[in-house]
C-alpha cells in the first residue's frame, strides 16, 4: 500500500480507508494460511517536527492450523498503529513520489498471530489423567 508523499506535503494529511490484499510470499513461512477482508482504516499527517505519522486500525482474519487437528481456523484480529515514520524531507529524498507502508502493516499483523487456535468443532479427547481431572473450561 503506497501513500502519495506529494499529497501529503500539500494538505499535511491522507485520510486512509482501503482494502488490503498482502503478498502471499510475505506470510509463505509463518503459521498464518491465508488473509482474507484486511481492511486499514485511519490516516497519516506531517506533525508539527515534519515528521510523518501514521494512525491506523488494521482489521481482518487470518486462517491458522488447529494447534489439535491442523483444520484451517478462522482467527478476527483488530489492532491499532501509532507509527511515527521519520522526518518528512528525508522520505521525500528517499523515496520521491510514493511511501510504501505495507512492511509496517504487515509488521503489526503479525504481532497479532495467538500462540495456538483451537477449532469450535475439535473436542479434547483427554479429560483425565493421572492426578488429574478437567472439571470445567
Amino acid at each position: 500500500m503506497k501513500l502519495d508523499v506529494n499529497y501529503l506535503n500539500r494538505f499535511s494529511k491522507i485520510e486512509i480507508d482501503n482494502d488490503v490484499l498482502l503478498d502471499k510470499n510475505i506470510y509463505k513461512n509463518t503459521e498464518i494460511r491465508d488473509l482474507k477482508n484486511v481492511h486499514v482504516n485511519g490516516s497519516a499527517n506531517i506533525d508539527f517536527e515534519d515528521n510523518i505519522i501514521l494512525n491506523l486500525n488494521i482489521k481482518g482474519t487470518m486462517i491458522l492450523p488447529c494447534a489439535i487437528s491442523l483444520q484451517d481456523v478462522e482467527y478476527n484480529f483488530d489492532t491499532e498503529i501509532e507509527e511515527n515514520i521519520g522526518n518528512f524531507e528525508e522520505i521525500y529524498k528517499n523515496n520521491k513520489n510514493s511511501l510504501e507502508i505495507s512492511e509496517i502493516l504487515w509488521n503489526n499483523i503479525v504481532l497479532e498471530i495467538p500462540i495456538r487456535v483451537v477449532a469450535n468443532s475439535v473436542q479434547p479427547s483427554n479429560t483425565s489423567g493421572d492426578g488429574w481431572e478437567l472439571i470445567s473450561e
